[in-house]
């Protein structure tokens, strides 16, 4: 979030392409808490009840994510009058070498987080 509102508020570009690799580690995360959850439920550590909201917490968060991300892409977007948001976000994943290298680093921050994206 505190990247989304510097690139928003800022109009700071180096903040704003540093946010969709951050939610794409976040959504890496996402799936690595659910499916440890699962195993937590299978092995009866957890119930049901608890699941549901650690589901609807994680979801809330990743829904966070996304939309600091379609913050920071129309920030990226409108630096460059232009205006196809899933475009310009789907272009930055794209052979970027400097996606990859943010990408990486909040990876290793997060250390739940794949080692590298696919």
């Amino acid at each position: 979030m505190d990247l989304s509102l510097d690139a928003f508020i800022h109009n700071n570009l180096d903040s704003a392409h540093k946010v969709e690799p951050l939610e794409q580690v976040i959504d890496g995360l996402k799936e690595q808490f659910r499916t440890h959850h699962i195993r937590r439920m299978q092995k009866g550590n957890c119930n049901i009840v608890v699941g549901f909201v650690w589901s609807d917490l994680l979801t809330n968060l990743k829904r966070t994510a996304d939309h600091c991300s379609n913050i920071a892409g129309c920030v990226i977007d409108t630096a460059g009058h232009n205006l196809n948001l899933h475009e310009t976000l789907r272009a930055s994943r794209t052979n970027n070498e400097q996606y990859d290298r943010i990408y990486q680093a909040f990876a290793e921050k997060y250390t739940k987080a794949p080692p590298a994206r696919g």
